[in-house]
């Protein structure tokens, strides 16, 4: 074993600028997968912020009680698609308008002009999936309900939208990245080809010199077998040492487009460490060995 690793070392430092590349290119496909699986992570948990966030405020008609708001409150809880529905008062819709344009001298001027509360009451719903929005208009259009409710389709539409657009860029950009990966992981299989076939004939010689004393086929055959592997093994202790650093970089980008939606993206890259890493080495593994044996039985004819 001693033998094979020390003439799989002479082979990668033999061709050393080579070697350098051929890990570079391999380290580069790794990360553009890692980034894709990154992207795919942040986008679910974006997802499902905003889903747990999105909040539904619907009017109250002015014949409805405080009395049959709670009873109407105590009716939508039940249904499956509603987590959690929730009577806001008038004075409490007031309060919260006031808050939020405190910083809006003129609209608050023009509340205090006014003699009475213009705010109707309202129910404000969270919902297991954004998804539903369309079954619990449906029931919510419902004759029983009528008589109180006063629904707007843009209150579940803009709700939606805000999903729709998140899950679209999100695809847009898997798919952007796939496309990378792809492109650089064909990029990993031809340079590793090309290395392994360019040592193969550096050591042609060597080669000649084993078959004279009788060394098996697998004996020649292994120590390029072995060279792969190392390109594997360099390039993925490369992505390593290169990916956290960056993602600390792109944290504060992520952070300023996501605002409150955002992730950490080391803290979710170390809870995913095992996921993201395994099936990043089995990538590389694949990539290298299959590429090597590709030029071994090509060029290698013992």
């Amino acid at each position: 074993m001693k033998r094979l690793l020390k003439f799989a070392f002479q082979s990668f430092f033999r061709n050393f600028w080579l070697s350098v590349v051929t890990v570079i290119i391999v380290s580069l496909s790794l990360f553009s997968i890692s980034f894709l699986l990154m992207v795919n992570i942040l986008t679910q948990h974006v997802l499902e912020v905003v889903e747990d966030r999105t909040e539904v405020f619907i009017d109250l008609t002015a014949e409805a009680t405080d009395e049959q708001a709670e009873v109407l409150v105590s009716e939508l809880n039940k249904l499956p698609a509603i987590k959690e529905s929730i009577f806001v008062t008038p004075e409490q819709t007031l309060v919260d308008f006031t808050s939020r344009h405190s910083h809006d001298p003129l609209m608050i001027e023009s509340l205090d002009a006014l003699e009475e509360n213009p705010f109707q009451g309202s129910i404000k719903l969270t919902v297991h999936d954004i998804g539903d929005f369309p079954a619990i208009l449906s029931e919510l259009s419902k004759e029983e309900y009528t008589p109180f409710l006063e629904i707007e389709d843009n209150e579940f539409t803009e709700a939606k939208l805000l999903i729709e657009r998140i899950s679209d860029y999100s695809v847009k950009v898997q798919k952007t990245f796939f496309f990378i990966s792809l492109l650089f992981i064909i990029i990993s299989v031809l340079v590793v080809f090309n290395t392994i076939q360019i040592g193969i004939y550096t050591h042609r010689e060597e080669i000649g010199i084993m078959k004279l004393v009788g060394a098996s086929n697998s004996f020649i055959r292994s120590p390029f077998l072995i060279e792969g592997f190392f390109y594997s093994f360099i390039g993925f202790i490369l992505l390593l040492i290169l990916l956290y650093p960056f993602l600390s970089f792109i944290q504060s980008y992520i952070d300023g487009f996501f605002g409150e939606y955002s992730l950490n993206l080391i803290s979710a890259l170390n809870s995913n460490f095992i996921k993201v890493f395994a099936s990043e080495f089995f990538v590389a593994i694949i990539i290298t060995m299959a590429s090597s044996l590709l030029a071994v039985r090509r060029y290698l004819k013992v």
